[in-house]
């Protein structure tokens, strides 16, 4: 809730914010970009750059101060998942109370930038926390309530706003922001009952190996995480606690073992020698990872980890270039073409208006996000939202695109159809995109590598929402409302073409199991969308030419392809033939179970004698 509260704080603050620090514009941002429509001789002046900086200061701090230091808070100082998610707490709530009291625009930026630092440290902790204490069947609807409650924070801001707007016109902007100390507030008091991440804490047990004192505390560690176990199952017994614990232990022993092989595919290993893996697991030890292999295991060797960060990135990166921080921005500005008819500036009582607009959309935020929680926790659901969100949002876009005529010729029809379709497009995005970036970066990563590429998906998240915040005055300028619309119509395909190729088929996996589903290559995939695309997009001329022949469920030039799962198998082992005598009793064993399990299965969309390649 804090996260949604302070962005609609600011949200209302800049209808007046900047006159009061004295960076006076003379027309004010919305009617600035409306002059612009109808005398290009207009020109936004220094001012307006400067609030559209002050808007997105906190997405570039956050982006940067996110990655560097959420990592070291949560490993290096020990702080935990709970400790890390309260230094970003203690951030928020000095910065919205300082922001309060400035009276310089620079001041105000200082603050705005360690806000951005508590949202980014929130944004990369709070999901990864939801994750690893979620038992599998209800994790994804867990991890939708991050989302439902920054929309709640959204709504629950702009309330505030509407209601201290009334109290006095020209300081509004202070209460505002003041009044997002609450919420702040309220997540220090509630951390505290919160249990650690027992995967963090059997982690970390490893960190200690080889050093003074290890056995007393990796013990302390590994027993702290068993009564964590025990303070979230509600287990009636305690040895089911302690299975659950030991199946966490092989499945992080498995994990570091997969990460140690990447690794030496392309050189040392740079991690601590274990010697040779033993068949008892309860014999292993787990081992302390360090930053520099895990950024390389990040970025630059092929392999499960790198496409977990591709596809965290894909689909951050989309919330982005689906365009609703960009209405979030300038809200007063697309509201303000519909329903004010002027250039000039606009008055309190208008005011007034675009705020109550602007609750009414984020209430509606709030309330579509909980269709998510329907879908979510279904087999592949999380694919199956982005699948429905992407194109809904195009079309809804394209849609008010096309009902807007020119300024002062908008009759009630017209301003009718273009809240109808902003109002469709809020749903696609709230009941898909939403919620499901934050719940696929979360449960993507492994274990070893969690905060640090939670950390990198929030950082293009919030470098794009940082970047949107700065262009989005000359986007508007340039383009116009109409241009703009088309133009994140258009980037939703790209994001939906994005989300298709890069993002695993996951559902109700164990939070290990999703790591699994990444063994998919990233170029087979690619294969995989672009055939599918194209079978989609020829299915209606192949079905019209073959009408008699051919029905619907059928009809493409090329095969219906199974799920993206069975073609890679398909392509996979369709073709080889294992030699008895030479192969790996675990090769023999996969082939054999893959055999049993696709017997007379039709050959796939791929040819058989496709292999495996690391991408």
């Amino acid at each position: 809730m804090t996260q949604g509260w302070d962005q609609a704080a600011m949200a209302g603050a800049a209808i007046e914010v900047m006159n009061n620090l004295g960076k006076t514009t003379d027309t004010g941002l919305s009617s600035g970009i409306a002059k612009r429509a109808t005398d290009p001789n207009v020109h936004l002046d220094e001012n307006t750059w400067l609030l559209g900086v002050t808007v997105g200061v906190p997405f570039f701090a956050g982006a940067v101060l996110g990655l560097i230091i959420t990592d070291p808070i949560t490993r290096f100082l020990g702080f935990g998942r709970r400790g890390a998610i309260c230094v970003a707490g203690i951030f928020s709530l000095i910065s919205v109370v300082g922001s309060a009291s400035v009276h310089k625009w620079e001041h105000l930026l200082g603050f705005r930038i360690l806000l951005g630092a508590g949202m980014a440290g929130k944004a990369s902790i709070v999901p990864i926390l939801l994750s690893e204490t979620s038992p599998k069947n209800v994790r994804g609807i867990l991890l939708v309530f991050w989302q439902l409650f920054v929309a709640f924070g959204l709504a629950a801001g702009s309330v505030a706003n509407l209601s201290v707007y009334r109290l006095d016109v020209d300081s509004s902007w202070r209460y505002m922001f003041i009044a997002a100390f609450l919420p702040a507030l309220l997540l220090l008091s509630l951390i505290l009952f919160s249990p650690e991440s027992p995967r963090w804490l059997l982690k970390e047990s490893g960190a200690f190996r080889g050093q003074h004192g290890v056995m007393t505390q990796s013990q302390k560690l590994v027993r702290n995480a068993y009564l964590s176990l025990v303070d979230l199952r509600g287990e009636p017994s305690p040895i089911l606690a302690a299975g659950e614990l030991y199946l966490m232990h092989t499945r992080l022993i498995d994990e570091q073992h997969r990460l140690k092989d990447e690794l030496a595919k392309t050189g040392p290993t740079a991690l601590p020698d274990a010697g040779p893996r033993s068949e008892s697991r309860l014999v292993d030890e787990i081992e302390h990872i360090g930053w520099w292999p895990r950024v390389k295991l990040m970025f630059l060797y092929p392999g499960f980890t790198r496409r977990a960060h591709l596809a965290a990135a894909a689909v951050m990166i989309s919330q982005q270039l689906c365009g609703i921080n960009l209405l979030a921005f300038l809200a007063d500005r697309f509201f303000r073409d519909s329903i004010i008819h002027h250039t000039e500036k606009t008055t309190p009582a208008e005011n007034m208006q675009l705020l109550g607009i602007s609750f009414a959309f984020m209430f509606l935020n709030f309330s579509a996000t909980m269709i998510a929680l329907f879908q979510i926790d279904k087999p592949n659901g999380r694919r199956t939202l982005l699948n429905w969100s992407f194109p809904g949002m195009a079309v809804s876009l394209l849609g008010s695109a096309l009902v807007l005529t020119k300024p002062g010729e908008r009759t009630a029809g017209v301003i009718a159809g273009h809240f109808i379709f902003l109002t469709f497009f809020m749903i696609a995005y709230s009941a898909g995109e939403g919620p499901a970036a934050f719940v696929i970066s979360a449960e993507v990563f492994p274990l070893v590598n969690r905060e640090l590429g939670m950390s990198l998906a929030v950082f293009w998240n919030f470098m794009g929402a940082g970047i949107l915040a700065v262009i989005a005055p000359w986007l508007l300028r340039e383009l116009g409302q109409k241009g703009v619309l088309f133009l994140f119509s258009g980037t939703n395909l790209l994001a939906w073409f994005l989300c298709s190729w890069l993002i695993p088929d996951t559902g109700i996996e164990a939070l290990e199991d999703v790591f699994d589903r990444l063994d998919i290559t990233t170029l087979f995939m690619l294969k995989y969308t672009v055939l599918k695309i194209l079978r989609r997009v020829t299915k209606p001329l192949h079905w019209c030419l073959n009408f008699k022949t051919t029905t619907w469920s059928n009809a493409g030039f090329w095969q219906k392809p199974g799920s993206p799962r069975d073609e890679f198998d398909e392509s996979k082992f369709g073709a080889q033939h294992f030699d008895e005598e030479t192969a790996s009793q675990p090769e023999r064993h996969e082939m054999l179970e893959w055999t049993a399990a696709n017997a007379g299965r039709p050959e796939g969309i791929f040819p058989r004698n496709e292999r495996r390649q690391s991408v």
